[in-house]
């Protein structure tokens, strides 16, 4: 990845905002999982987050294009200011620093999540008709499972996973593919928790947003309630996902709450699978560290559903036996594995 060019940056800056060189101050801010980087701008007074997505090609188009879609849909997203697709550049509204995850505790967590959920219960309803975004298919989703035992069973683990864990793996994709396609499908930010919500004096503002697609009713309420960065009593989980529930329209959900409910857990069991995956391959790839420690949080997030529905569904069982058997001896440990329990 070539380094940015400071000179060029600012160049582009001093003309979206009309500026003399002197008028204009930037340093950059912490990365994320991303190759972007991100800068704080401070002009005349006024601050800014100016995006550098240029290791990103398309990256910057597609998110001008999704910042315009969740805001149409009646979310709080930055404003975008001026982007330029070419160098992938963007200025966008400064929102602050306060992330919501290090606000989140027993007294506060409810307040906050119910404000989260009023925004994801706002986009399901947003027609998604006339969305160009990607379909979160059958291909996306089964691609998106693959990535565990390339970069967390093989890469991270350094193990070959048996013939019969594969036909266990390969049947439990299925179903969750399955169980996702059938419900309602909706406009998904894909990484709705407490890292790419920031908290402002008076609202929440979703960031993050381009990788959205069309998919389940439940992915991004999962991605906030069983958040892979903190964790929450069952009972909790159980009484905000009857709340979500009971806001949505009809068309948008099963007949009965327990329904919804397992479709929930399934849809968690598809995201989290994947998360491991991602965050190993962040680690190996990408020489991230920082992700490893959760895993153990993620991985208490899969057995935790393996055990929930392992007597009434098949598929869940055979691979629950499986991953008992050979995954979890393999990571039981490693330096990064700590109980949650």
């Amino acid at each position: 990845m070539q380094n940015p060019n400071p000179e060029i940056q600012l160049a582009w800056i001093k003309t979206q905002l009309g500026l003399n060189a002197t008028e204009v101050h930037f340093h950059a801010l912490a990365g994320d999982a991303s190759l972007r980087r991100y800068y704080r701008v401070r002009a005349n007074g006024r601050s800014y987050i100016f995006a550098d997505a240029s290791a990103e090609p398309g990256v910057t188009q597609t998110f001008a294009h999704c910042a315009k879609i969740f805001s149409e849909a009646g979310a709080r997203v930055p404003h975008l200011l001026a982007w330029d697709n070419e160098l992938g550049y963007s200025l966008q509204e400064d929102v602050g620093d306060r992330q919501l995850l290090p606000l989140l505790t027993d007294q506060s967590v409810d307040i906050y999540y119910l404000g989260a959920m009023q925004m994801l219960s706002q986009v399901a309803r947003a027609t998604t008709r006339a969305i160009e975004l990607p379909a979160y298919n059958a291909r996306r989703l089964r691609t998106e499972l693959d990535v565990c035992e390339e970069w967390f069973i093989r890469g991270l683990l350094g193990m070959e996973p048996s013939a019969e864990f594969q036909k266990a793996q390969g049947d439990l994709d299925e179903r969750l593919i399955d169980s996702a396609l059938a419900q309602a499908q909706v406009l998904v930010h894909r990484d709705f928790h407490s890292r790419n919500l920031m908290v402002t004096d008076t609202e929440l503002v979703a960031i993050d947003f381009q990788d959205a697609v069309i998919g389940p009713v439940t992915y991004d309420l999962v991605s906030l309630l069983k958040d892979c960065y903190c964790a929450w009593p069952r009972v909790k989980v159980e009484a905000w996902v009857e709340t979500f529930y009971d806001g949505l329209g009809d068309s948008l959900k099963p007949a009965t709450v327990g329904e919804f409910l397992r479709d929930f857990d399934l849809m968690g069991l598809q995201r989290h699978i994947k998360v491991l995956g991602v965050f190993a391959r962040l680690y190996l790839r990408d020489g991230k560290p920082g992700y490893l420690p959760d895993l153990p949080r993620v991985i208490a997030y899969i057995e935790e559903t393996l055990m929930r529905y392992r007597e009434s569904e098949p598929s869940v069982a055979e691979f629950f036996g499986r991953w008992t058997e050979q995954i979890r001896p393999a990571f039981e440990h490693c330096v990064w594995y700590t109980s949650c329990e």
